[in-house]
């Protein structure tokens, strides 16, 4: 366990933030010692000798409410459950994934717990973390990104079979995991029915892992996964070297370890030669990079990932994972910081084909500073999409940008000539935004009015973008390996893609789409998501409003920003053809193209 310093609160083992005051945690030394029996938990667990559910500690004492249910008949063999069923007293079947004669797969909701034994998870993109209820104090922060968890709602997935799982899984299960970069079993227990055995195994939500990320994201989801391993590894869990693309998924469009079929737990506890593990994942992180399944030199990496491979297969290889990890980030920052870069950036607004007041509001601001004929160029980009009607959602929209350019101008702008890195950009971003949101909030007060807005925000320095959105306009990454999308919309409709009850299609037409549930001046108090992501020469972003994403879809806006001879005809081609779609609502984008300078 670690002790948090601040409020004396046990955590978890590899935790980096108090659980319950989300203070930052000293390093933690387990991978020295093996794991003790009181720290793990078996949510849930299998009993072979008798045919009853085991106490499940994630659930009070339930009595199943629906009575229109029946048992099934020992000749109904092994068949789906009907919608509305409920697994072990504790999930609740909402829809039916996949199903086959060995397996079904179910969308399931943890029913009623109290609030101490409830499954939450990390709302962060860039984490994800779920965190199973244990005895004590609750978990009220992410232990390894330090936000506010949520309950997990319909997001778990159940998966049920004939075959009774190994005893290596369910110990695995009973670890309580939860890590940004793991998503590892929640809960496993057995029910007969039919007259026949079921085994059912809960977790978390994941797409499967079914291509080679392109070189960015190979470097990135590297990063996250050899920091996943090192967790794994302190919490006495090894693959003994048998590490491939099987072992992963993806969740939040980020890799995570979710398959332990294979793995071993290692009888004293700690994982004693963790260098087979490091080596199996530096050399898939190798193929992706350049497509060769062994290691050789490769004149085409970049020279310090070069470098780190040269030692990841030497003799002395990496001694931990966050070694390996770190090492890859400082690969990719060291070279941006030899890049010589610029930009180049198109925008525009637009009232669209049925508006008549264009409550949408834009932001740019470029500073250059040349030494030696070197250009360190910082830039803050900002689309405010206002509503609450005229008087009101122009007012909000360029409330919030005359903020942020004063924030940018008395705050930010310049550090950059005489610190240019001595200040936390990120941490000026959310600042920002929230100054932003207060100044709107205020103004919302004293008019008497319900306006609000929208908005994404980007502050570029170097080949470093550090991103911040509220509500349903988006932050696009563009380049010739496809098109990203940076930013997840507070909108209903995204909920209910994320829980699959609506395709991506359906969501462009569905009646409720333009309802948002998170926006700027509607609380004192906003929740501001920020990110950071390192780009590349060639690389677009694309920040742009509801009345572009709506009408023209993410393949032609890649396109059309590649096919562009600038960045300034890209937000011209795609502002035509959002009003000739319709044009239904106010358009904004605003494009910036990293180029070698």
């Amino acid at each position: 366990m670690v002790i948090c310093p601040n409020c004396q609160t046990e955590n978890r083992v590899g935790a980096k933030f108090c659980k319950s005051c989300a203070a930052r945690l000293p390093e933690s030394s387990t991978a020295t010692r093996p794991i003790r029996p009181k720290e793990t938990i078996a949510l849930g667990n299998l009993n072979p000798h008798t045919d009853s559910i085991s106490e499940h500690p994630g659930t009070k004492p339930f009595t199943n409410p629906r009575t229109d249910t029946r048992p099934l008949g020992v000749a109904q063999g092994f068949v789906c459950r009907p919608a509305g069923a409920v697994f072990g007293d504790a999930y609740l079947h909402r829809s039916l994934i996949f199903s086959d004669e060995t397996q079904h797969q179910y969308l399931v909701a943890q029913i009623d717990p109290a609030e101490s034994r409830q499954i939450r998870f990390c709302p962060n993109p860039v984490c994800g973390a779920w965190f199973l209820p244990r005895s004590g104090v609750p978990e009220k922060f992410c232990t390894d990104c330090g936000t506010v968890l949520v309950p997990c709602g319909d997001e778990m997935v159940l998966i049920e079979s004939l075959a009774p799982l190994s005893d290596t899984l369910l110990q695995v299960t009973g670890r309580g995991l939860s890590h940004g970069s793991v998503r590892a079993p929640l809960a496993a227990f057995e029910e007969k029915l039919g007259g026949a055995r079921r085994y059912c195994l809960v977790g978390p939500q994941t797409t499967p892992f079914q291509r080679r990320p392109e070189a960015a994201q190979a470097v990135k989801w590297g990063a996250g996964l050899a920091r996943g391993l090192d967790y794994l590894h302190e919490n006495g869990i090894s693959f003994n070297g048998k590490v491939d693309a099987s072992c992963f998924a993806v969740a939040n469009e980020h890799a995570v370890w979710a398959n332990f079929l294979n793995c071993m737990l290692p009888s004293e506890g700690i994982v004693a030669d963790r260098q087979p593990d490091l080596r199996a994942l530096a050399i898939l992180i190798f193929h992706w990079l350049t497509g060769k399944t062994q290691y050789e030199p490769d004149p085409n990496l970049l020279p310090g990932l070069g470098r780190l491979f040269e030692q990841a297969f030497s003799a002395q290889g990496f001694a931990t994972g966050s070694e390996l990890a770190d090492a890859l980030e400082q690969a990719v920052q060291q070279a941006a910081a030899a890049q010589i870069i610029d930009y180049r950036m198109g925008r525009l607004t637009h009232v669209g084909m049925v508006r008549t007041i264009n409550e949408d509001s834009l932001l740019t601001v470029e500073l250059e500073r040349i030494t030696q004929s070197v250009t360190h160029p910082l830039g803050v980009y900002v689309v405010a999409d206002g509503m609450g009607g005229h008087a009101a959602g122009e007012i909000a929209s360029g409330t919030i940008v005359s903020v942020i350019a004063q924030q940018a101008f008395v705050g930010l702008m310049p550090t950059n000539v005489s610190l240019p890195d001595g200040q936390d950009r990120l941490g000026w971003l959310r600042q920002a935004v929230e100054a932003a949101n207060k100044a709107v909030f205020d103004m919302r007060k004293a008019a008497g009015t319900d306006m609000g807005s929208t908005l994404v925000a980007a502050v570029l320095e170097g080949s470093t973008a550090y991103l911040a959105h509220v509500g349903d306009s988006r932050i696009y990454l563009v380049n010739a390996g496809g098109i990203q999308r940076l930013t997840i919309d507070h909108s209903l409709v995204e909920r209910m893609i994320s829980t699959n009850q609506i395709t991506p299609e359906e969501a462009r037409h569905h009646p409720q789409r333009n309802v948002v549930y998170r926006t700027i001046g509607d609380k004192l108090k906003v929740d501001v998501e920020v990110s950071t992501h390192h780009l590349s020469v060639g690389d677009y972003l694309l920040l742009c409003s509801d009345g572009l994403s709506g009408m023209v879809d993410d393949p032609t806006i890649q396109r059309v920003v590649l096919g562009a001879s600038s960045p300034q005809a890209a937000c011209d081609e795609l502002v035509s053809l959002a009003c000739a779609a319709g044009g239904d609502d106010n358009i904004s984008v605003i494009i910036i193209k990293i180029v070698e300078s």
